[in-house]
């Protein structure tokens, strides 16, 4: 961009944010599909409320600025691809950590995948990057460049300004949203050990009885009293959890009640993000998106 008078480099950035929007929402319809395929059921991916993923956007113009120049170099074709693998997961490697450091928790872990580095970037994840970016450089961009053109000036300035506030106003909500999570899990994991605590003193009070026995006396009783609106007995031990004597909260209701606590954004990144974790409150974390899910 050297030499470009200042009115070009502002429409050159314009013209670069307007193809972010486009691969960030690319982006997410692919997310969407590929996790949802994963998991098995509608996953509405991304960081943000609005169907994008702000990671393509980023990659792809990165790609567009650095690989574009040299597309046709000799083994143009092998040097995009190895310098888009690099910039990509170099990408990716930074905005994990970032994000990590900033919500006390990890989007993605791609632990379960051979060739990773620290669960943040892994092998296959650098090479679909790589063939992405010779894909965007020579393929889909030509043809984005030219629709991009045919938009009037004027219509393409409001365009890109009501974009650009969209996306503000939506960082925004998501990121206010979003912050306590940690301290609220924080609160969450108190408020079970203190669940714990009263199933143990619980079981205490049998004097001398093994746990075993403790727990076939308990599921035994349960069973006697709720015998009129149960036929059958199976189970025991996950009813004792449900219908312990004097408990407060029984624990699958306690989990339900927790992600009540939880705000939408909260409850939204569960639903995203299937494998976001914790290094403090991976378990918990866990737990309320499997609840979540079944809901």
């Amino acid at each position: 961009m050297t030499g470009i008078a200042f009115p070009d480099a502002v429409l050159y950035l314009e013209r670069l944010f307007l193809w972010a929007v486009l691969y960030s929402f690319l982006g997410w319809v692919y997310e969407s599909i590929l996790v949802s395929i994963q998991e098995r059921r509608p996953v509405n991916r991304g960081f943000l409320n609005g169907p994008l993923c702000p990671i393509y956007g980023a990659g792809a113009a990165l790609a567009i600025v650095v690989l574009t120049p040299i597309k046709d170099v000799p083994a143009a074709p092998v040097v995009m691809f190895l310098l888009g693998a690099l910039g990509a997961s170099v990408l990716e490697y930074v905005t994990s950590w970032t994000m990590e450091k900033i919500f006390h928790a990890r989007w993605w872990d791609y632990s379960h995948f051979r060739f990773n580095i620290n669960g943040r970037i892994c092998l296959i994840g650098a090479i679909v990057f790589g063939v992405f970016g010779i894909i965007i450089v020579d393929v889909t961009q030509p043809w984005v460049e030219h629709w991009t053109d045919m938009i009037p000036m004027p219509a393409f300035h409001i365009l890109v300004c009501v974009l650009a506030l969209a996306c503000l106003v939506d960082f925004i909500v998501t990121v206010v949203g979003f912050s306590g999570f940690h301290e609220r899990l924080g609160e969450f994991a108190r408020v079970l050990e203190r669940g714990r605590d009263k199933v143990a003193d619980r079981l205490d009070d049998l004097g001398g009885l093994e746990m075993g026995d403790a727990l076939r006396q308990y599921t035994d009783a349960a069973a006697d009293r709720l015998q009129t609106y149960r036929s059958a007995a199976t189970g025991k031990v996950r009813r004792l959890s449900e219908n312990l004597p004097n408990a407060p909260v029984p624990v699958t209701r306690l989990y339900g009640r927790l992600l009540g606590a939880l705000n939408y954004q909260q409850r939204r990144m569960l639903r995203s993000f299937p494998r976001m974790t914790s290094t403090e409150y991976g378990d918990l974390i866990r737990k309320l998106r499997e609840k979540l899910v079944r809901r």
